[in-house]
């Protein structure tokens, strides 16, 4: 009997254990909820996919439409404001974003509470909207990605750049994808500032660069802007169980 009302109490224990210790995450919230666009969200996501579609095309039959020349490295001058919290790479990656854009920014404080972020972290369909109600630089929309679209990824990681704003990356980290990390990150945000296409045509050596505002284990190896593999960039994204980014 007394075995049994042990037992009983270790389950009731863990129902009342915060989620946010089961994400092992920075401040990413592991609730799945939807994207709900707006009208001009709509129609920006509309003109993106148009510009994807012409820019592959051209690419394909080496035609380059678009400001950057392939070959080239690029980089925005996003700075780079550590999380204040654990719990907080949501506001901090949106102060980057709109510190970049509008030469200006609110405190994380400020951030998360438009964003509606809890210890459980940041909902990141939400991010958009809070970018865009902040700044009139650009329309940020809200894309998830399936498994054969990395061309497509990285095209979006390119124009982005070209178009001088950060996207911004919702990933599931490992050390083997991003080496700067020593152990998994369920759910981090962080916003892209670079890519270097100089391997072209070899697509499997670019490289991204990332503005993070995590500093895993205060060593400063994770912490601002880094460059890491692209691909691997991919594979993080992907691991996510959103398969999403705004851009």
């Amino acid at each position: 009997m007394t075995s049994r009302k042990i037992m009983l109490t270790v389950l009731l224990s863990f129902l009342f254990i915060p989620s946010s210790l089961f994400a092992a995450g920075t401040g990413d919230d592991p609730n799945p909820t939807s994207d709900i666009p707006t009208e001009a969200q709509i129609a920006a996501a509309k003109a993106k996919e148009e510009m994807i579609r012409q820019y592959m095309q051209n690419k394909d039959s080496k035609k380059q439409i678009t400001p950057m020349s392939l070959g080239e490295v690029r980089t925005l001058n996003v700075t780079p404001f550590k999380q204040e919290t654990p719990y907080w790479c949501g506001p901090a990656t949106v102060k980057q974003v709109l510190h970049f854009l509008n030469g200006t920014s609110q405190p994380q404080s400020y951030y998360a509470s438009k964003l509606g972020t809890t210890t459980d972290g940041t909902d990141f369909s939400k991010v958009d909207d809070v970018l865009n109600s902040h700044q009139s630089v650009h329309t940020y929309t809200y894309r998830s990605f399936s498994s054969n679209e990395y061309s497509t990824w990285v095209t979006a990681m390119i124009l982005t750049i070209d178009w001088g704003v950060p996207a911004v990356l919702d990933l599931r980290i490992s050390r083997d994808l991003l080496p700067n990390y020593t152990s998994t990150v369920e759910g981090h945000i962080l916003n892209t500032s670079g890519y270097d296409t100089s391997s072209y045509p070899n697509q499997t050596s670019y490289r991204l660069r990332v503005t993070a505002p995590y500093d895993q284990g205060n060593r400063g190896a994770t912490f601002g802007n880094k460059w890491y593999e692209m691909e691997k960039v991919w594979k993080a994204n992907q691991a996510h169980f959103r398969k999403a980014i705004i851009w």
